[in-house]
């Protein structure tokens, strides 16, 4: 029992530091809903989840009980899984149809849950030392293995569709090995319900305390990993009001471009839309297109303005570009205050800095 109660306070204990952390550092998890579901997460699988599954076989409890503990660990179970996939498609691609998806989890669920609870849904039986479960109704256990199988194939299915367009090759590797870890996990588990041999219920202790380390030293360590990895941003420029190009950067790349490279056609394009609405009062703050969008920003007071072109705007690029103009203003007031005349744009290269700071998970890493 007390084996046991160190690996219940162990879970608990790594899922309220991410729970904590993920709550104080709010803005580096992308949009709030995503945010929000990772914390559930934790709370449902790393505490409610795990503590129940693990008591539910302990002899310790009256056999009603440890039966009660059991459902509650196939519902929170099943309860996890569906969120885990909803952050997966968040994580890779932000996608409209999630929506319809979590509608559909949510049906699935409700129909285990009513199973679940059922008075002759399972038997629990005393083996040596601890409770096993049978499950009467065949229906409910058919149903559990595939709902697991469904929701590793899904999440397989996501990240090789998307694999390609992953903004890093480190963002691949670590959402590769993280979804194996958990394919890994769903898969022990099952086998576990089916045959409830020990053997693989330790196992899954093994692998599920090993992959709630991991998951945590993500969640401090790489906060980028949330952020929506196929979405990219192109190009980022800024134009003082009078025309001239201060500052650009290609995020493809990862290089900073000078003005000549930009001439023509599109830098006059540029020029124009901002110059026309640095200092109108009704904004152009967003131009759509249909694979890209135009975020335009701009400082009526130091008379500049900021133009970045991504995949679609997000939560987490609009705060970027509020951060770092904010930043900027900050480090170059005085010389945007006093630009006239001939302007030396090699003042302005600190812009850098305050680039890969604000917009860190979209800054390409071999």
């Amino acid at each position: 029992m007390i084996f046991f109660l160190i690996l219940i306070i162990t879970s608990i204990a790594i899922s309220t530091i991410g729970i904590i952390y993920i709550n104080i550092h709010r803005e580096n998890y992308g949009p709030k809903l995503n945010m929000i579901l990772n914390i559930l997460l934790y709370l449902i699988l790393g505490i409610l989840f795990f503590t129940s599954y693990v008591l539910s076989t302990e002899t310790y409890f009256e056999m009603t009980v440890a039966l009660f503990l059991w459902k509650v660990s196939i519902i929170t179970w099943v309860t996890s899984i569906s969120m885990l996939s909803i952050i997966q498609i968040f994580v890779v691609k932000f996608n409209r149809i999630t929506t319809l998806i979590a509608v559909s989890y949510a049906l699935i669920g409700g129909v285990i849950t009513s199973m679940t609870y059922l008075s002759n849904s399972i038997e629990i039986q005393e083996a040596k030392d601890n409770y096993t479960f049978n499950f009467e109704n065949s229906i409910l256990l058919i149903i559990l293995i595939i709902y697991d199988i469904f929701i590793f194939s899904l999440m397989w299915y996501n990240l090789i569709r998307n694999y390609s367009k992953i903004r890093d090759k480190n963002s691949r590797r670590n959402l590769a090995f993280l979804t194996f870890h958990f394919t890994f996990i769903i898969v022990m588990f099952s086998l576990y319900i089916i045959t409830q041999n020990i053997l693989f219920r330790n196992i899954y202790f093994i692998i599920y305390l090993i992959g709630a380390f991991i998951a945590l030293y993500t969640v401090i360590k790489r906060p980028a990993l949330f952020i929506e990895l196929t979405n990219k941003i192109f190009d980022f420029i800024i134009f003082h009001k009078s025309g001239i190009l201060l500052y650009s950067y290609n995020f493809e790349t990862g290089k900073e471009i000078d003005e000549f490279i930009l001439k023509g056609s599109i830098l006059i394009g540029i020029n124009h839309i901002l110059s026309n609405f640095i200092n109108k009062k009704d904004q152009l703050n967003l131009i759509k297109m249909q694979e890209r969008d135009i975020v335009l920003e701009y400082d009526n007071i130091h008379g500049y303005a900021l133009l970045l072109t991504t995949n679609h705007k997000n939560a987490f690029i609009e705060r970027a570009v509020n951060n770092f103009m904010r930043k900027f203003t900050e480090t170059n007031r005085e010389k945007l205050k006093n630009l006239k005349g001939l302007i030396d744009i090699s003042e302005f290269r600190n812009a850098k800095e305050i680039l890969i700071e604000s917009f860190n998970p979209y800054i390409i890493k071999s």
